[in-house]
This record gives structure tokens, sequence and C-alpha cells, in this order.
């Protein structure tokens, strides 16, 4: 059995510009928390907690100390609301998300109706919503789209959750198309990491006998990746960890590839890793 790791793996950007600012702040006085979790990956959250880092549902009872908001966004309202109380606050909102949520401001502040492409309980969509005043609406797919009562005379705009799969958001848009709306603005938000991950994970799973995808379940780009590789290859796997690893599709003489979300750290990877290792005393290839 051999294992190949794809190209992309490990942290994004944002999420190792998140995870820094956040121990950073560890360091400072005072109570820190952490509205929501700062990334969808359990073992990070946990770690992180156990440095000092309190996860909150809400700001009601926080009267004084630091307030981190997670690598996914905030609502401008509740950042207000944080500000108001005299709490600190710092923002490891991922810059590809700050471009989403300028654009979705901008396009509201134009008069167009914003669709926004994603999954409406996702912490990041539910900001990207109250950036925008006007008109707003958040499909999962084109049969979302069907609901949504358009007409000829709407100025519509089409924007996209960061981590989406490109064919989604691009299926998506060919329907608001086929509408034949006044007019359509179109901007991809979908961050170039999660792109070049799934095109990444799109061509080892087609080389791979089965494909191990390393993340969160809570982890939207990881559930995408999932997604992407099932299409190519039905014996894909999401797997949070080394314990949850089955070895049903692990046979002598495959090819097992191994892909992780943005959100999964490196050391999460090896364990998996390994732990195949074990099984089919595999040869790791990197790519192949």
């Amino acid at each position: 059995m051999r294992i190949a790791l794809a190209e992309k793996i490990g942290f994004c950007f944002g999420v190792k510009r998140a995870v820094g600012m956040a121990k950073a702040a560890l360091k400072k006085k005072g109570p820190i928390y952490s509205l929501g979790p700062i990334i969808h990956n359990r073992q990070v959250v946990n770690d992180l907690s156990k440095k000092g880092l309190r996860p909150i549902k809400d700001i009601t009872g926080i009267k004084n100390g630091t307030v981190v908001i997670s690598s996914h966004g905030l609502s401008p309202k509740i950042k207000r609301r944080l500000l108001k109380k005299g709490l600190k606050v710092i923002d490891t909102t991922c810059p590809f998300v700050l471009n989403a949520q300028k654009i979705a401001g901008r396009l509201s502040g134009e008069g167009y109706k914003v669709i926004i492409v994603g999954d409406a309980d996702h912490p990041e969509v539910k900001a990207l919503v109250d950036f925008v005043e006007g008109s707003v609406f958040v499909v999962k797919d084109r049969k979302g789209l069907g609901r949504l009562k358009l007409s000829a005379s709407d100025r519509l705009s089409i924007i996209s959750q960061t981590t989406q799969s490109t064919d989604n958001f691009l299926d998506v848009v060919k329907a608001v198309v086929e509408k034949r709306p006044k007019e359509t603005r179109v901007f991809n938000t979908i961050c170039h990491d999660a792109e070049e991950r799934q095109l990444a994970a799109r061509q080892l799973a087609a080389k791979s006998d089965a494909m191990l995808i390393v993340g969160g379940r809570d982890s939207a780009n990881t559930r995408r990746l999932y997604e992407v590789c099932r299409k190519v290859l039905r014996k894909s796997n999401l797997v949070e960890d080394e314990e949850s690893l089955r070895f049903k599709s692990f046979v002598a003489g495959n090819t097992i590839g191994i892909t992780s979300g943005a959100s999964t750290p490196d050391w999460a990877v090896k364990r998996v890793v390994n732990k195949a290792k074990l099984k089919g005393k595999s040869k790791k290839v990197k790519g192949k």
C-alpha cells in the first residue's frame, strides 16, 4: 500500500495568521475570550483553550478583557457592541473574508440585491449578511435559487462564501443569468487557497484507490474537499483524527490519497499518516 499526500495540505495563510494572533493575545494580561471557535478544528480549539483562550457563544456576560474575533469574521453590529462595552478586540478575520465583506457592503450601497452562494448557518455567511443593508439572499446551490422571487427589473450581484467550490458557484451564476435580470454583477470571492486545494484533491483522487480527507466535520472547507473527492472517487472518507480512521478501504497494493482542510494542522495529518503506515507498511509518496 502506498500513501500519497496532496500538494496543498495543512493550515492555509488565513488560519495560520488567526492562530498566531490568538497565541500572541494569550501572552497579554486579563481574560481572553474567543467569540465562537477561532477556527473549525476541535483539536486546535481545545489546545488554545488549555492555554487560556475561553470560547464563548455571546458577549452578554462579559464585562472586561479581550475578545478575539474568529477567522470567519463577525457581524458589524456585534463588533460595535463589543467596542461599546469597552472590550479590547483582536480581529483575526481572514483577509479573503474581509474582502468579501467589503464587496458585499459596496454592492448593497450601490443598490444591488446581493446573492451569497454559501451555507446560511455558517458564521462567515451570517456575518456577510449583516454587511448588506438592502436585499440579501443566501443560496446553497442552483435549487436554492429557484425559491427566490426575482424579476426582469432586478439589479443583482453574486458573491460567494470563501470556501465554496468553484463548480457550484459558477452553476448558480449560470442559473441567475438564465433568468435574464436587468443587470448582474459577479464577484468570485472564493479563496485562492480553497480553489487550489480542491484542484489538488481532485487530481489526487483521480489517481488513488481511496481518499482520506483530514479535518473537522464543522469545517466548511473540509466538507467541500470531501464533496469534491467523492464526486471523483466513491471511496472517500472524512476523518477528524487518527482515532476515527477506519481501514475498510485499505487494501494491499492500493494507493491511499490524503488531503486536509485549511484549518487542519500539519501534526494532525502526520498522525493519520503514521497510523495508516502501521496498517499497510506503506511508502509515503508526495503528490503521486
